[in-house]
């Protein structure tokens, strides 16, 4: 028997399983999983009486809410796409990412106008605006559009039948651009529903499970979470934005189980001052991607929260998951550095995902954690190619596998580990330097909150590494005083010969920090690698 694998069926399962049980929890606002499902329904309605068609793209500028989490799955079971897009995005790029996708109908929360108007004249695809309202107060700008809740209070419950196929596109979104222009590209319901299995798995998430939104919906981090916790029947606690007191207090009011999080994120919380007042022992996994964590950040981790913590490693492409860092029962008896190192690893590919490591001849590297190669993957939850990007899709997928763009390494056990990413290696006299590893010993540092580490040119070697780093509040470090300690934990040539302290390191949407924006002052008027 054949059934197609439907993401919205998720939510209906929700409805007919766990009717009665408060599924979503946003701030004062608490809906059950009926009506929530009923809340869906009239959504789908309402973007029908609109005029929403099937392949219609609907665009989200929203924050962590129920709205948002409600689009997930309303706009999808009319057949439309759902377009989530970065709120920290420039107007410029917010434009771009509308007009690229060809974007119909846009959905804007009133505080957020302001990412819209500087261009709105630009969007010569979007026929209407929805107007997304904190107190249900209409648009205060040149925006006009009806209002979310009242298109919902004038919409049918029952949704009328769709043909639906399981490779019909749910969900498009764009690459974090941080490492170059933004590339888009569509999520089907069996990519999606394959990634939601795999996250099941993983994360060991079921009806007991709570999960605190923290990271935003449109983060690779976030996306995946209202189809796999919903499937479970799981509860939804939405956050409207990241800061450690919030983040606490709804850990201790509401038993939050799950923690997701970007490295930038779990190193603000577990250096948050007060967070010894709040009763956060209801957290019994973190699980930590988008960028690779350090020994010392896992580590205190463990020590505020004493719970599991792990990683995740992923990509948009991916939709995300690709692997997972738990540890294995064969592998339980470890102590020590050689168990931190495999839990602070990128992991084994999840369950229903193939990675490999290959070298420059596609061949696989030793499984040794040491020869170095660019991790490949394929699977179901992984997509096809680019939005209107022929080439760019030649060059990243190939013979069935895509190519990620990491360089690192796979050890006896499957556990890869990032080295890299191909356009950071720093090449220093021949010798390729990982700035992951440098960065790992800046931040063993006690003084050091964080750090990146980029190539700088250099007359005699090429390129040098060079490190920006944030101090710690209160904290007191020289130049010479930390080029000091890397020479305790580093090879010669792999010690930072610039370090340059600063307030803050600029970040993208998503978290990541820019090594392309902290590398331009440095290669200005030399032959750039920038990217």
């Amino acid at each position: 028997m054949f059934v197609p694998m439907l993401v919205t069926d998720f939510v209906r399962r929700a409805e007919k399983q766990y009717p009665r049980k408060i599924g979503i929890v946003d701030g004062q606002t608490r809906f059950t999983y009926a009506e929530y499902a009923e809340r869906t329904r009239k959504l789908s309605n309402a973007l029908l009486n609109l005029g929403v068609k099937k392949g219609d793209r609907v665009a989200f500028i929203e924050y962590n809410t129920h709205r948002l989490l409600e689009a997930f799955y309303g706009v999808p079971q009319i057949g439309a796409i759902l377009l989530f897009i970065n709120i920290r995005l420039s107007p410029k790029d917010i434009a771009y990412i509308c007009n690229d996708s060809e974007a119909s109908y846009v959905a804007v929360n009133t505080q957020l106008e302001g990412l819209l108007a500087p261009l709105k004249d630009e969007l010569k695809t979007v026929k209407e605006y929805i107007l997304l309202s904190e107190d249900g107060a209409g648009s205060t700008s040149e925006f006009k559009g009806p209002l979310y809740e009242e298109l919902l209070q004038h919409s049918s419950p029952v949704l009328p039948y769709f043909q639906l196929d399981e490779n019909d596109p749910a969900e498009m979104c764009y690459t974090s651009g941080t490492t170059g222009g933004a590339k888009g590209m569509l999520l089907t319901h069996r990519m999606l529903y394959f990634n939601a299995l795999n996250m099941i798995f993983s994360a060991s998430v079921n009806d007991r499970s709570v999960f605190l939104h923290n990271v935003p919906l449109f983060h690779v981090n976030g996306w995946g979470t209202p189809h796999f916790l919903t499937a479970v029947g799981g509860k939804h606690v939405m956050l409207k934005e990241f800061r450690p007191e919030p983040v606490c207090r709804a850990i201790q009011e509401e038993g939050v189980t799950h923690l997701f999080m970007v490295p930038t994120m779990a190193n603000t919380l577990v250096n948050y001052e007060d967070i010894g007042k709040f009763d956060l022992s209801s957290v019994k996994h973190i699980r930590v991607g988008g960028a690779p964590m350090s020994a010392a950040l896992f580590t205190a981790l463990e020590e505020r929260f004493a719970c599991e913590v792990y990683t995740g490693y992923g990509a948009t492409e991916t939709s995300p998951s690709l692997a997972l860092s738990r540890s294995k029962d064969y592998l339980s008896n470890l102590t020590g550095n050689e168990r931190v190192e495999k839990l602070r690893s990128a992991g084994y590919a999840e369950l229903l995902t193939e990675a490999r490591v290959t070298n420059e001849k596609g061949e696989d590297v030793k499984a040794d954690g040491r020869e170095t190669g660019e991790v490949i993957a394929r699977g179901n939850n992984i997509i096809d190619g680019y939005w209107k990007l022929p080439e760019e899709t030649e060059k990243t997928i190939v013979d069935g596998w895509f190519h990620t763009g990491d360089i690192a390494t796979i050890d006896e056990d499957g556990y890869i580990r990032i080295v890299d990413r191909k356009k950071d290696i720093i090449i220093s006299g021949g010798e390729n330097i990982s700035t992951v590893e440098v960065e790992d010993a800046i931040l063993d540092h006690p003084a050091v909150l964080e750090c990146a580490v980029i190539a700088a040119p250099h007359e005699k070697w090429g390129e040098t590494p060079a490190a920006l780093v944030v101090l710690k509040e209160g904290k007191n470090l020289s130049e010479e005083e930390l080029i000091s300690f890397c020479k305790t934990r580093l090879a010669g040539f792999k010690v930072p010969r610039i370090v340059q302290f600063m307030e803050n390191l600029p970040k993208g949407g998503t978290g990541k920090i820019l090594k392309r924006e902290l590398k331009e002052p440095f290669w200005k008027g030399h032959e750039t690698r920038v990217g």
